[in-house]
């Protein structure tokens, strides 16, 4: 039962003390389950309604998941719920929350129903165009921020999040000193928060999708940031060949697709059924786009720059050995993520540009 609080601990708000009543039985081999639901209580769906109808639908995240919905269908605070499992759901909302139940069911991802996920403390708004933004990819964005900071001597910024408004996000100067190029973009997390922490930084958000141009600049719009963020169409750096970027870019920054092609059939029904192929499928061994980008990138980057790289788990050693023969980057190094897997790869342009 200690797992079953921590869970709900963690939707409930770390200020809860005394647990709701149990929502888990235990089973006959020791395992925890979900209690059965009480079925001479009919009416309006409660919290344990809704997180035994997503944990019975395969949703590793049911508890949570179904806080969340509950909260965005009322507007009621989710510890509310989780307080109290058996409160009965508003009934003029029910119907909201039935379809968004029932979608979940469907294992669509939370953030596709929702409409909006958080990464870097900012709200982005997502949808079938775009993957969602995963928390790993904070690791890129923190790589990307230690060798701007340490390279040029440039200063952070302070920034702070007021409702969908940012404040302070301006730069000081007319004149940006960094250029940066965000290839694969998709909704523009990694862009964006790049933008908020850099006030000096011009950053080209690139995507080849359409789609995803649309919902980077309109998550560009809603931050504030129209006037230092491009967001271009095209693939990968084709765009800088006729784009002004200054006579080049100090940094490169991508999370490219990275799964092997013969392995995107066995992920979850949440990436499978719902989430475009085209950002997760890299080619036999899911370095196709990591090859391109390497051999490109030293025409475009400056003396001094930096390439930044997501890889997935097992993936640095080739993308380092990629590097290594490329002519016009330095060693590489890299940046393990908090569950300590190898997640970005970052080298250094040296020599004279060869484009």
């Amino acid at each position: 039962m200690k797992i079953a609080y921590a869970f709900l601990r963690e939707v409930q708000g770390a200020s809860c003390e005394i647990p709701p009543p149990p929502l888990f039985k235990r089973g006959a081999q020791g395992g925890l389950g979900y209690a059965a639901r009480d079925a001479t209580h009919p009416g309006p769906l409660t919290y344990r309604q809704v997180a035994e109808r997503l944990a019975e639908s395969g949703v590793q995240s049911a508890l949570l998941d179904a806080a969340c919905l509950m909260e965005a269908a009322s507007g009621i605070p989710r510890w509310q719920f989780t307080l109290n499992p058996e409160r009965p759901f508003p009934s003029d909302r029910s119907d909201l929350l039935e379809s968004m139940v029932a979608r979940r069911e469907a294992r669509e991802p939370i953030g596709y129903i929702l409409g909006v996920k958080e990464f870097w403390s900012l709200p982005f708004t997502v949808g079938p165009d775009v993957l969602i933004p995963r928390p790993d990819t904070e690791t890129l964005v923190e790589a990307a921020l230690d060798k701007i900071s340490s390279t040029f001597n440039v200063e952070r910024s302070t920034f702070e999040l007021r409702g969908p408004e940012t404040q302070d996000l301006r730069p000081k100067t007319q004149n940006p000193k960094l250029v940066i190029v965000d290839l694969g973009t998709g909704c523009g997390a990694i862009a964006l928060a790049l933008a908020v922490e850099l006030p000096h930084a011009l950053i080209y958000a690139i995507d080849r999708s359409p789609g995803a141009c649309r919902i980077a600049r309109r998550n560009t719009e809603a931050i504030g940031l129209t006037s230092r963020v491009r967001c271009v169409q095209g693939d990968l750096l084709e765009p800088l060949r006729t784009i002004d970027a200054g006579g080049g870019c100090d940094v490169i920054v991508s999370n490219p697709p990275y799964i092997p092609s013969d392995e995107c059939g066995a992920l979850s029904p949440e990436i499978t059924l719902y989430e475009p192929v085209e950002a997760l499928d890299g080619g036999s061994d899911g370095l196709r786009y990591h090859r391109q980008i390497i051999e490109e990138a030293p025409a475009y980057l400056r003396e001094g720059g930096w390439l930044v790289l997501e890889v997935g788990d097992g993936q640095a050693p080739a993308v380092m050995e990629l590097i290594r023969k490329t002519e016009g980057f330095g060693p590489a190094e890299v940046r393990r993520d908090v569950a300590g897997r190898g997640r970005v790869v970052c080298a250094p342009r040296r020599g004279r540009a060869h484009g």
